[in-house]
């Protein structure tokens, strides 16, 4: 069985991709995604930003919850957006209706590189992302003399799920996670036999480490966190493993 853990409605399409291929796949969310608190500031946040401010979108969930909660959101036409991510840049522009730029590397060092010939000096960033993660981009960004702006559309909520949610077959079972924060919360329904006989496909370099501090043995690190990579990816890794799923 396929375990797609990233959060509606990625994870939801994603499943939908594989089943129709005739890949045994299920949707378990780790996570809930809420609205922030925050996230009534964003339009005035938004208004008071300069022709040559910066707007920075970190997740696809800082753009599901924008049109979900915010859909009259007013983007301004005069600053620069950035994503990490394809999908991220996609989603954003569609809302935007301008042009959203994102690097190869889907991550904040990949950010960083694409912002490294870029003059930051007191011009406003304005960071869309979630409660939580990494500080990286903002500390950087902070170091280069930007004025760094974090704002948190959304908090991550964890669902809980019996304790044997992942019992069977367990050296049958591939396990997507796509944060950090997923891994460590898939650490409540795993077994040691999970950490030496399952197969774990992470979407970083990041979650990688983490997953070998944490044991775990089979570890597959792909190029992408989007559904078209991870999709290609699963009907790979099916047919050469030559997985038994029933």
């Amino acid at each position: 069985m396929i375990y797609v853990t990233r959060p509606s409605p990625n994870g939801e399409e994603l499943t939908k991709q594989l089943n129709q291929a005739h890949l045994p796949a299920t949707h378990l969310p780790l996570f809930d995604i809420l609205p922030s608190s925050e996230l009534v500031d964003l339009q005035q946040q938004l208004n008071r930003l300069l022709p040559s401010d910066i707007v920075i979108a970190l997740s696809p969930q800082v753009i599901h919850t924008i049109k979900a909660h915010l859909p009259d959101l007013y983007f301004p036409k005069h600053v620069h957006y950035f994503a990490i991510g394809n999908k991220t840049a996609h989603l954003l522009s569609q809302l935007t209706t301008t042009k959203v730029s994102s690097p190869k590397q889907e991550d904040s060092e990949g950010l960083l590189d694409l912002l490294k010939n870029t003059t930051l000096a007191h011009r406003t960033v304005l960071i869309l992302r979630g409660n939580s993660g990494r500080q990286l981009l903002a500390d950087t960004l902070t170091k280069q003399q930007a004025q760094v702006k974090l704002l948190a559309c959304y908090h991550r909520k964890p669902i809980t799920y019996c304790d044997n949610i992942l019992a069977n077959n367990i050296n049958n079972q591939i396990i997507i996670i796509t944060s950090v924060e997923h891994l460590i919360q898939l650490e409540l329904y795993c077994q040691k036999q999970h950490k030496q006989q399952a197969q774990l496909v992470v979407t970083s370099e990041r979650i990688l480490k983490k997953a070998q501090q944490l044991n775990w043995q089979n570890v597959l690190q792909i190029v992408g966190a989007n559904n078209q990579i991870l999709f290609k990816t699963m009907l790979t890794l099916c047919h050469n493993a030559n997985i038994n799923f029933e």
